[in-house]
């Protein structure tokens, strides 16, 4: 019997446009919308509580957002930890706010580097703590690579952000997604809207794989059905997962990091346990991929209005939540909200409050329809 993941609360009406993306730190869930703000809501309450009563807000861009990226770290040698996000927005500027000590009424803006044509943010902390990054692919085709450097001197926090170079590939497709690996390795993985996605080295501005597309029916002028439109690395950097748009499905592919291949699919049983419905892992759209702490498990979400458990070790689905507005309490639906999954997100053990909050993983997920819904995997307390 695969996973089962119970629903525990819920906050309707988050946001008052379309959430569009969602980030976990330690002391809170942040939303982001393209109404403009970021919404922190608290990971630390009881597993019976109202959200909407323990949220803060915070306008971040009149055009909206449309990725957030987090960076949390005790600073060496002090005590001091810094939780510092970007916020891409939709006029191509990265906004960064940080807070100290996962107290939000520390949160402050800082302007010290101003960064136009932007899209996909992403932050490298360094598990060796050598030297930090700040990476972004930018609308022109390139990704700019950043160091980043954080310090602390009689309780005030300083921030550097300096470039280092940048990741050009020979094309001028556009680079819609990226994902960072966590290890000492120092891979990033790009995703062009021409299908094929570009593994660096990014300390060394180095290309090393390209993963192809899949899709061998390109047109002249070399598009492709098949945009890579999230990627995702797992916590041990051996896998890249890519969910590429097929036609109006999406398929997850996996990618072993060393040697460079292609080391599977996951794919989704019919109604036929011994058939598979075209490859697919969803009947819509990819929108986000999260690989759990361990590196056993990936969720995935998107236009089909499910969320999706893998099981990395069998290949096969673990898990399948169904989303629909009539989860929310006191939802009030408009004429444009639908309950597309726009963002899911593992929650590690000891995030959560409430039963089972130690010992057991949860999930996040947002969605077009302006909600937000936690879960938790049942067992285990």
């Amino acid at each position: 019997m695969g996973k089962q993941y119970i629903f525990t609360v819920n906050a309707s009406q988050a946001h008052t446009s379309d959430i569009l993306g969602v980030a976990i730190t330690n002391k809170y869930t942040i939303s982001v919308s393209s109404d403009g703000y970021a919404k922190f809501w608290d990971n630390k309450k009881d597993e019976i509580h109202n959200p909407s009563e323990y949220v803060k807000s915070c306008f971040i861009n009149k055009i909206g957002i449309h990725h957030i990226a987090a960076y949390e770290n005790t600073l060496p040698s002090s005590t001091v930890k810094v939780t510092l996000l970007a916020f891409a927005c939709f006029d191509g500027s990265v906004v960064f706010k940080y807070y100290v000590n996962d107290d939000f009424d520390t949160l402050k803006d800082w302007e010290d580097t101003k960064m136009s044509n932007c899209w996909v943010p992403q932050f490298y902390r360094d598990p060796e703590s050598k030297q930090d990054y700040f990476i972004v692919t930018k609308t022109t085709g390139s990704t700019s690579v950043n160091h980043l450097k954080i310090t602390e001197q009689d309780g005030e926090v300083a921030i550097a952000i300096e470039q280092t170079g940048e990741l050009d590939p020979a094309t001028s497709s556009f680079p819609n997604s990226l994902a960072v690996c966590p290890t000492k390795n120092k891979k990033a993985a790009i995703g062009y809207i021409n299908g094929d996605v570009l593994l660096y080295d990014f300390e060394n501005l180095k290309l090393v794989y390209t993963f192809h597309s899949p899709d061998l029916q390109q047109s002249y002028k070399s598009s492709t059905t098949s945009i890579p439109r999230v990627l995702a690395f797992s916590p041990g950097g051996t896998l890249l997962a890519v969910a590429r748009d097929n036609q109006a499905a999406g398929s997850i592919t996996l990618y072993d990091v060393d040697h460079g291949e292609n080391v599977g699919t996951l794919t989704t049983p019919s109604h036929n346990t011994k058939s598979t419905i075209g490859g697919f892992a969803h009947q819509g759209w990819i929108m986000d991929l999260s690989f759990d702490e361990e590196g056993k498990l990936l969720a995935s979400g998107g236009f089909d209005k499910c969320v999706r458990v893998w099981n990395l070790e069998t290949g096969e689905r673990e898990a399948t939540i169904n989303i629909s507005a009539s989860d929310l309490d006191d939802v009030e639906q408009g004429e444009h909200d639908t309950s597309v999954v726009s963002g899911v997100r593992f929650i590690k053990k000891g995030v959560r409050g409430g039963a089972g909050g130690d010992s057991n993983e949860g999930l996040c997920v947002v969605s077009f329809d302006r909600g937000i819904r936690w879960y938790r995997e049942a067992g285990g307390i």
